[in-house]
């Protein structure tokens, strides 16, 4: 299985893509999606579990921006964004093709 090309990867995957993998992978193909989008996209409120799925089990290559925000109480904080590598684009796209 290591050497599939990307359409056999997909249609083997994709009877495990679940709706908020299918959202998460539609707005990772659109731009960059910060993390507190990702649960909104998502629908829950652990879009970093599905992102590590993505990554893990569909083999999708998604870069985690670090970026330093301040916090409503002063903290420092440092928020994920989500970056979907464009190696991992078509990839993406036959994920989300109909079966």
């Amino acid at each position: 299985m290591k050497n599939e090309t990307p359409a056999t990867k997909a249609k083997r995957l994709q009877n495990y893509i679940t709706p908020r993998h299918r959202r998460l992978i539609v707005a990772l193909l659109i731009g960059p999606l910060p993390r507190e989008t990702g649960d909104r996209v998502a629908g829950a409120s652990n879009s970093p579990h599905y992102i590590g799925e993505l990554r893990d089990k569909f083999h999708l290559s998604i870069r985690t921006e670090r970026v330093e925000k301040i916090d409503r109480d002063g903290f420092v904080t440092r928020p994920g964004i989500y970056h979907l590598e464009p190696e991992s684009r078509e990839l993406a796209r036959l994920l989300l093709a109909p079966k």
